[in-house]
């Protein structure tokens, strides 16, 4: 929440969207213990005061980062940008708790996703440019 349109302004999308998945990447590694143990109270509890106000600051979170996205509208060829956007969040996050936070043993999916956190990192970046339709040049 910290960027603000001027600064975003500043920065190429590819290069924002980099940095958001390394620092989500990186997030989600050093504090899984945490983020598992608030998705296991929050299970179960959606309507409760405590949950219904942890659903919204991730809405307003994805909605300020979707905003500040937008301000590279030009860049995405995606038919849809706001949808795009937002569906490229939840599916980076999503894809952060599978392989990150949910207690499962991943050896038997070790042929099908990346080996370590750099070629994670690459993969999860790519997928979300190639999404919206970002050219990435020299990657």
């Amino acid at each position: 929440m910290a960027f603000t349109p001027e600064m975003f302004r500043q920065i190429p999308l590819a290069v924002f969207a980099e940095q958001l998945v390394s620092s989500m990447l990186v997030g989600y590694r050093a504090n899984a213990g945490l983020l598992r143990a608030l998705r296991q109270f929050s299970q179960g509890r959606f309507h409760t005061p405590f949950c219904r106000r942890a659903a919204k600051l991730e809405m307003r979170s994805i909605q300020h980062l979707v905003g500040l996205f937008l301000l590279h509208r030009k860049e995405v060829k995606h038919p849809d940008p706001p949808l795009a956007l937002s569906f490229a969040l939840m599916t980076l996050t999503s894809t952060l708790v599978e392989l990150i936070l949910t207690d499962h043993d991943l050896k038997y999916w070790q042929a099908v996703i990346p080996k370590d956190d750099q070629s994670l990192k690459r993969e999860l970046l790519r997928s979300f440019l190639s999404y919206l339709g970002v050219e990435q040049k020299g990657r």
